[in-house]
């Protein structure tokens, strides 16, 4: 006798929920997805005016689309109705040279697809614009601590392709500086700039936390230095 069949449907694998708002960025552009199509309604737009909110190109954290019929100039790009000719269903935004001199975004276009979206969850008040967060990805790196930046914010140790330590501290390049760091082995130090202390306490303790999930152990030199995970909000 054989067993009754229970059907039962097979889920993706994809930690990202493709109904909501988002943008994916590409080396070349950004393109808005059907979901924000529709709450922005762009086809009402001709361009889009896109602007950080730090006039530091490396500590910028967010980044402002403004839609709009202006004219198009350096500062206000045209929006296509697809980025290719196979896809009839998002809006594109060309703008290659801001894709690759903000750090954040250039390392963001570097990803596979999945972690090349950005969910939008701010709009403005005529929802004719939209704010996304930069997240922080280790995005800016130097191989000699000397020229480390004095400013505050998470970063790690690489040896080759493995990650052996992620911190943060108040100042990146002093904290390169402890004692008990001459004797360890690494060829670059990647890191973000984050002003924020807690910000920078809760991307240390993400990052530290993934790792641990894929590798099921701390990185090298935060299990002989008893890293702590902080827990996350």
């Amino acid at each position: 006798m054989s067993n009754k069949d229970n059907w039962t449907a097979w889920k993706r694998d994809s930690h990202f929920r493709l109904t909501e708002p988002s943008i994916t960025i590409y080396k070349d552009g950004i393109t808005f997805n059907a979901s924000l199509n529709k709450i922005v309604d762009v086809s009402k737009f001709m361009n889009v005016m896109v602007e950080l909110n730090d006039p530091d190109n490396e500590k910028a954290t967010k980044v402002r689309c403004v839609l709009n019929n202006l004219e198009e100039s350096d500062s206000n790009f045209k929006i296509t109705r697809s980025r290719n000719s196979e896809d009839h269903r998002r809006g594109f935004v060309s703008c290659r040279n801001l894709i690759q001199f903000q750090p954040r975004l250039k390392k963001i276009s570097d990803n596979k697809r999945s972690a090349r979206r950005i969910e939008v969850k701010q709009f403005g008040r005529d929802a004719n614009s939209f704010v996304f967060n930069l997240i922080p990805c280790f995005e800016l790196a130097s191989t000699d601590t000397v020229e480390l930046p004095t400013e505050a914010g998470i970063y790690r140790y690489m040896d080759k392709a493995e990650v052996v330590y992620i911190g943060r501290g108040k100042s990146i390049k002093s904290r390169s500086k402890d004692l008990q760091r001459s004797n360890w082995v690494f060829d670059k130090i990647e890191y973000s700039l984050i002003s924020d202390e807690k910000d920078q306490v809760f991307w240390e303790s993400k990052f530290l936390e993934d790792f641990k999930l894929e590798f099921g152990r701390l990185p090298r030199y935060n299990e002989q230095a008893g890293a702590t995970i902080h827990q996350l909000n």
